[in-house]
């Protein structure tokens, strides 16, 4: 197989942090006190049940004040990779009940490209190059997909000792009801340098991301629901 370089045509990254101790985000100083917490959670997908996670599984999300320090806006940050996700959210309403005022970016949306002969997308990586469509030329053109470039976050309800831990525990529960947006994109095949050639007499090809070529593609929605309950500091409870 030809070998193929990957260049997605992005190189930035930001990196936000936040304090917390080794149980349980607190900070005395958060607008979002009544928010802020690490949570584990069961998660459920509407159109892909196979992506379903039994609260027993023990992911976590965590939410927390940005650094604004401002109320009614958080991260949301899933940190057990069940799905990558972090975004911040403007919020109407309180902790009891709330809700987004628009739709937010994710800083950990991926790029994949579609390989036929797999019949699937393939998360667009270098460590996944031999797996990508193998170009015959330059100016080939290839589907893909930015995955969970967006989130809706519709509803989310806080409530105060209303939950029971898998340890036997009572803690405050979480409600989260959101909505996942992917896009459609393109690639585009280019010839490598010919130094960069394995046989000097046969050329070979890398894939690059198509600039401004995202379409929004609500077919691939994924709407998903979160329960749990705020972290107790109990082994048991993980």
């Amino acid at each position: 197989m030809k070998r193929v370089i990957v260049y997605s045509g992005i190189a930035a990254c930001t990196v936000f942090a936040f304090a917390s101790c080794d149980n349980e985000l607190e900070n005395w100083n958060s607008a979002t006190y009544d928010y802020d917490g690490r949570y584990v959670v069961a998660a459920v997908c509407r159109e892909k049940p196979s992506k379903n996670a039994i609260i027993e599984k023990g992911n976590e999300i965590y939410l927390y004040n940005t650094a604004a320090n401002v109320a009614n806006e958080i991260w949301l940050d899933d940190v057990s990779g069940k799905f990558p996700l972090k975004s911040r959210f403007q919020l109407n309403g309180n902790a009891a009940a709330f809700s987004g005022t628009a739709t937010a970016e994710n800083t950990r949306s991926k790029y994949s490209i579609y390989s036929a002969e797999a019949d699937a997308y393939v998360e667009f990586v270098a460590a996944n190059a031999g797996d990508f469509p193998v170009a015959a030329a330059a100016g080939q053109s290839c589907d893909g997909i930015q995955e969970y470039i967006r989130i809706t976050l519709e509803e989310g309800k806080i409530q105060p000792a209303s939950a029971t831990t898998v340890g036997g525990n009572i803690s405050d529960g979480i409600y989260l009801k959101f909505t996942l947006h992917t896009d459609n994109v393109k690639f585009v095949s280019y010839a490598l340098p010919a130094e960069e050639w394995s046989n000097p007499d046969e050329p070979e090809y890398g894939w690059q991301l198509v600039p401004n070529s995202n379409a929004a593609d609500p077919g691939k929605d994924e709407h998903w629901t979160l329960t749990g309950y705020r972290y107790t500091g109990y082994p048991e409870d993980r």
